[in-house]
């Protein structure tokens, strides 16, 4: 236990020295991370190179070793295959972060180069050989698919810290916690070589914590945040592949929850929402809780508390007795992450539970008004006069999802305004013709003056005629509209304008002057009430109704 404070002594007091060092050698020559664009939360460039105290610290306490002899450092020296080949990845993802701090790079030679430190880390021993699945069990894997799993899980959690550290102190935080979860399983689990690491990664993120703290005064860096990520994935997999199921797949996956989560997060609604996967954006978890109006340090609180709980769920899983429970466990925090992530008020997840609610619990009301805009249309196909084509409106709007409709047709139909009849009516204005239809309580003075309706105005034209409009309304704060638009917009609308091309009769006067001519029977005009004369003429004798321009 001795070795293990020295070597904690060390680490800590080396990143504490080192990290100021750093930051002033940054700010001197122009190492900084200037806030370039909105993904970025600080407002004054800072220090960026911070890994380089981490990584150092971790190396010289590590050194240290070399100096005692006891039953630990024997442990390490007999293992020391295995504690080369944590670091030697380790130092390429280290170059790898130090290049891309200086001069940047793209995502493909960033991408390469931990694949690169993957396989090395595969071809010294680093392996997942078994897979450990709750309620199956140990399955033993082909030497491929465990060379492509290693690799997703280091190259994976490697870019989750990294994608993580995008405010003050919380990709630090987030790993301090999974390491020191690491520490207590290797501890309980007696694995001297992982605990040995463990302690020193605990040190040096200790010893850096105070100055990433908010205000920052260094930043991590890729060559931080990337070798954290790292280390971690490379203990787990060495530490705990021998080891129950509980212990292989249940402690990893929750000790390392917040950036496992925010980022497997990530990539599934940028996948929903149709855009690159690897593209940043400024919708992180700590981002939309910066939405929410919460400070930075309120936020770090939050996620700390929250990588406490998971590393405290993670440590219940050593005495779990049986796949059964760490199936259990893993089925409540995936509940829980699932509300968590749900109060964050990302559109995608919204989205997500409209189309579920669209799929099974509103389907068959959508279904069946999509049937009765099919009836209506079918009806309006067969419709040869005008009461015709109003019966397939009314019955289009007894889907009770419209409170009004207007409908103007004729020779200037596309000039004039909707009636200003406050009771459904059809009226005839010059060589116009109008109809409206009201639902309920809602009349035309209240959809007009309002400002709480929206309209869906399907323009009446085919291929010949360009007749005029129909206007259905709806106020705004109802519910859901349960049909498919496109029937409204396409197939509806279609055959409104067909079935009033058949009934209206369009002619060329000698000067060029479109001339409307409709013929209707006299009772049809004047079924909802007397036309007004000083609108409208007829013959008494015919019985029918003309009117032309």
């Amino acid at each position: 236990m001795k070795t293990y404070i020295l070597l904690f002594v060390v680490s800590t007091c080396t990143s504490l020295v080192l990290t100021p060092v750093v930051s002033r050698i940054s700010r001197h020559f122009g190492w900084l991370d200037d806030p370039r664009d909105q993904r970025r939360v600080h407002e004054i460039a800072v220090p960026r190179l911070g890994g380089t105290a981490i990584f150092a610290a971790i190396l010289l306490a590590l050194t240290a070793l070399l100096f005692t002899n006891n039953a630990i450092t024997e442990a390490v020296r007999a293992n020391s295959a295995q504690l080369l080949s944590v670091l030697g990845p380790a130092a390429i993802i280290f170059l790898i972060g130090i290049y891309d701090d200086f001069h940047g790079t793209n995502a493909t030679t960033k991408f390469l180069g931990q694949l690169l430190a993957g396989l090395l880390f595969y071809a010294m021993g680093g392996r997942i050989e078994a897979l450990s699945v709750p309620l199956v069990g140990s399955i033993e894997l082909h030497p491929v698919i465990g060379c492509a799993l290693t690799l997703l899980w280091t190259v994976g959690i490697s870019n989750a810290f990294n994608l993580i550290d995008g405010m003050d102190g919380l990709a630090t935080g987030a790993a301090l916690f999974a390491a020191l979860v690491m520490l207590v399983v290797s501890l309980t689990l007696g694995n001297p070589l992982i605990t040995v690491v463990a302690v020193v990664l605990c040190g040096s993120l200790i010893g850096f914590l105070p100055y990433n703290f908010n205000p920052a005064s260094i930043f991590l860096g890729d060559s931080g945040s990337l070798v954290i990520g790292f280390i971690l994935a490379a203990l787990s997999v060495q530490g705990t592949q021998k080891a129950s199921t509980a212990v292989a797949v249940g402690i990893p996956l929750i000790a390392f929850g917040v950036p496992v989560i925010d980022t497997a997060f990530s990539i599934v609604r940028r996948f929903i929402g149709g855009r690159p996967l690897f593209e940043g954006d400024r919708e992180h978890i700590h981002h939309m809780l910066l939405a929410r109006g919460w400070s930075q340090r309120y936020v770090i609180l939050v996620l700390y508390s929250a990588c406490a709980l998971f590393g405290f769920s993670a440590l219940l899983l050593l005495n779990a007795s049986g796949t059964r429970t760490t199936g259990f466990v893993l089925f409540v925090v995936a509940a829980a992450i699932l509300f968590s992530v749900g109060r964050l008020r990302y559109h995608e997840v919204d989205e997500v539970r409209a189309g579920i609610r669209r799929r099974f619990f509103d389907g068959r009301v959508r279904l069946a008004n999509n049937i009765r805009v099919r009836r209506a249309a079918r009806v309006m196909s067969n419709a040869t006069t005008l009461n015709e084509i109003y019966g397939a409106i009314d019955e289009l709007l007894e889907l009770g999802d419209f409170v009004y409709a207007t409908m103007h047709f004729g020779h200037n139909a596309n000039r004039k305004g909707f009636g200003s009849e406050k009771k459904p009516t059809t009226d005839i204005r010059r060589s116009s013709i109008y109809r409206t239809w009201e639902r309920g309580n809602v009349d035309a003075e209240e959809v007009r003056d309002s400002g709480r309706f929206w309209t869906l105005r399907l323009p009446l034209s085919a291929q010949k005629t360009r007749c005029g409009y129909l206007n259905l309304y709806r106020e705004f704060g109802d519910e859901a509209l349960l049909l498919d638009i496109n029937y409204l917009c396409d197939l509806f609308q279609r055959e409104t304008a067909k079935a009033l091309e058949r009934v209206l009769t369009i002619t060329e006067q000698p000067e060029s002057v479109p001339q409307l001519v409709v013929s209707m029977p006299l009772h049809a005009a004047v079924k909802e009430r007397p036309l007004m004369p000083a609108r409208a003429h007829y013959n008494e004798a015919p019985a029918l109704l003309r009117v032309a321009v």
